[in-house]
């Protein structure tokens, strides 16, 4: 599940960057445009396609802080919306170009590069759609340990302490054993800290989260290895209550307790970068 995030993020912002228009420009644009209609210099559609052309900056300015940084459950809806609008405002500028070929206003191979940037708009879309999934099963996972008490009363957990610990020494053993039995890397969803523990007030260093359900065949391979090399670990066989969802092992002790940092103060946008 890592590796998908990984992949998604690089997606993501290559399609943001490929559309990425100038915010400060754009609004810029806007003002002097609404003056040059007001004094009558420009008809009111320049001014319609200047204000879509501002918007769709601004969309692509936030849709860009969404892509560099993690993003929380309850900011899923913002990045959601700004992914869709971008897609619609992408939709009304092909069939206004389109239009214009079909009446011989503009050249035919004017069509060519707003049917791209549509077909990136809609990908752009999909990926985000696809993050909002991942994003809402890990902190699920992530949420697991909260509920660790009620889950095991649920038979939905259970737990090995071990020896107490493991060294990086150990995972990249397990992995290599895991590779060489099933063909393919350990699915790794959650490496040591991440920002969305954090946020959460875990802290999550040194503890590795597995995407794989404790009593498949896969999962009951890593938990039998794990109790062989006496890691200890946390497996849940869902992440919450009443649903089949976010099932996966935790190999490590359980996350410390820490004071919550908002994801928003983990990352800090330089907007000057984009004035450059």
């Amino acid at each position: 599940m890592k590796r998908t995030l990984l992949i998604l993020f690089g997606l993501l912002v290559a399609g943001v960057s490929t559309q990425a228009q100038n915010p400060i420009a754009a609004r810029a644009e806007l003002e002097r445009t609404r003056q040059l209609v007001a004094a009558g210099a420009l008809p009111r559609a320049a001014l319609e396609e200047a204000e879509r052309a501002n918007e769709k900056a601004q969309l692509q300015q936030q849709m860009r802080d969404f892509v560099r940084r993690d993003v929380g459950v309850d900011e899923l809806g913002d990045m959601l919306q700004a992914a869709a609008r971008l897609r619609e405002l992408a939709r009304l500028e092909f069939e206004l170009v389109r239009s214009r070929v079909e009446a011989g206003a503009v050249p035919p191979n004017e069509l060519a590069p707003v049917r791209e940037a549509l077909e990136s708009a809609e990908k752009q879309y999909d990926l985000a759609e696809e993050r909002g999934k991942l994003v809402r099963q890990l902190a699920q996972m992530a949420g697991a340990e909260e509920r660790f008490d009620e889950l095991v009363e649920q038979e939905l957990a259970f737990s090995y302490q071990g020896e107490g610990g493991f060294s990086d020494e150990d995972m990249l053993a397990v992995d290599r054993v895991y590779f060489e039995f099933w063909n393919r890397p350990l699915p790794v969803s959650a490496n040591g800290a991440t920002d969305l523990h954090r946020s959460m007030g875990l802290d999550h260093t040194g503890r590795v989260d597995v995407a794989l359900h404790p009593d498949d065949d896969e999962g009951d391979f890593l938990v039998a290895l794990l109790e062989s090399w006496g890691i200890p670990f946390l497996a849940f066989r869902s992440a919450v209550p009443g649903q089949a969802t976010g099932p996966h092992i935790h190999i490590g002790l359980p996350s410390p307790r820490i004071e919550p940092v908002p994801l928003e103060d983990e990352f800090e946008f330089d907007l000057d970068q984009d004035r450059q």
